[in-house]
């Protein structure tokens, strides 16, 4: 196991991956996705070089075109970069700020290796911080949910405007009955290259016949359990952040809903997992103890002024901080003010630090402790340098 941040994007990314052309039709690439369980790919030409990127909610989005003559550079988008360089922390801040399912990184123009959310999820298993995680602070709670009559045309919408990948199905007594998906959304909405029957040739979704045959109803028509999932990847009750992406990757599936006697109370995906990477910053992993604060809107300032410090000057000089233990100690001093006493304690890859200081203003004397713990975190980082050299 370890941190995210020694995990390199070198050690994540996928070299020579599959790759499509951007002169093929949508329909083609829509089969090679399929064929492969592919959720994004990238496009490049016939010398490797980098032409764009193509995903399923991009296909879903142009569904309304004709998609065995539309072709792939007409929908692709750009894809996000990232250096090998870079760690898991800075694949998943790219993932959540750019909103794109698959990365690139190039040698010049050429493509050297690709991230997407099945090599995050493998990635994820290794990260030490998932093993203090539950679903219970990741999942989503305002599950989007459909029923088994609904139509896919109706459910279509609901992704695209809620902006997800899948939703739980219910029956008419409220169970979860199974999962659609975006993938199998595509897969009814694209008829097969080789196909003779069925198709999209309708000028609107609600014209286009559901592909694979000549008696299939519209698409408005067609209801949701003749395409769902009856096997959707879940759990009793929540888990620990390692257990469930370890099912996830045992199921080769990009979410677990957590159930309640066979109704869906929440939701965890892949990207919740990548979002909460993108969130640690080093003022989120220090593990922070205030001591002696009862006052609600104290121990808020206080702690603001704490995240400021980590995430800037004190937290660009260490590379692991663990633990920032604060005691606050009220002295009456004149029989009408108190006197703050602090003793403030940080351990890291740097060692361990103390500092105490006092004043009558809290915020005052917080301030001037972590002045001077970033004093003398910058004096040992400088020694340590000194040694070194």
């Amino acid at each position: 196991m370890r941190r995210a941040r020694e995990i390199s994007a070198k050690d994540v990314m996928e070299e020579n991956p599959f790759t499509v052309g951007a002169d093929q039709r949508i329909s083609q690439v829509r089969d090679k996705m399929e064929d492969r369980n592919l959720r994004a790919v990238a496009v490049t030409d016939d010398k490797d070089r980098v032409q764009g990127a193509i995903s399923y909610r991009d296909l879903i989005r142009q569904i309304q075109f004709n998609p065995d003559r539309t072709k792939l550079k007409k929908v692709m988008h750009t894809p996000p970069e990232f250096e090998a360089s870079d760690s898991l922390i800075d694949l998943a801040e790219l993932r959540i700020n750019s909103g794109r399912k698959l990365m690139v990184a190039k040698e010049g123009k050429k493509l050297k290796g690709i991230v997407g959310d099945e090599q995050f999820r493998s990635a994820i298993l290794e990260a030490e911080e998932m093993e203090n995680i539950s679903t219970r602070d990741l999942a989503t709670y305002e599950v989007i949910k459909a029923f088994e009559a609904d139509s896919i045309e109706e459910v279509r919408h609901k992704m695209l405007d809620n902006n997800i990948s899948r939703v739980p199905i219910l029956d008419e007594n409220g169970n979860l009955v199974g999962v659609l998906r975006s993938t199998d959304v595509l897969a009814t909405m694209i008829t097969r290259e080789g196909q003779n029957t069925g198709g999209t040739s309708g000028e609107s979704l609600k014209d286009t016949q559901i592909a694979g045959g000549n008696e299939k109803e519209q698409m408005s028509d067609v209801d949701v359990s003749e395409i769902m999932k009856r096997t959707p990847t879940t759990s009793e009750g929540h888990l620990s952040g390692k257990k469930a992406i370890q099912l996830m990757e045992d199921r080769d599936s990009h979410e677990v809903i957590i159930v309640d006697n066979k109704y869906p109370e929440a939701v965890i995906t892949v990207k919740d997992f990548i979002r909460e990477l993108a969130g640690l910053e080093l003022g989120n992993t220090v593990l922070v103890n205030l001591v002696g604060l009862e006052v609600a809107e104290e121990k808020a300032a206080v702690h603001e002024k704490i995240e400021t410090q980590l995430k800037g000057s004190l937290g660009r000089k260490l590379e692991s901080p663990e633990e920032l233990n604060l005691h606050v100690k009220k002295a009456e001093k004149d029989g009408k003010k108190h006197r703050y006493e602090v003793t403030l304690k940080l351990f890291s890859d740097l060692g361990q630090f103390t500092v105490q200081e006092e004043a009558w203003d809290l915020l005052e004397v917080v301030d001037t402790a972590l002045e001077e713990l970033n004093t003398q975190v910058r004096k040992k980082k400088e020694k340590s340098k000194d040694h070194r050299n």
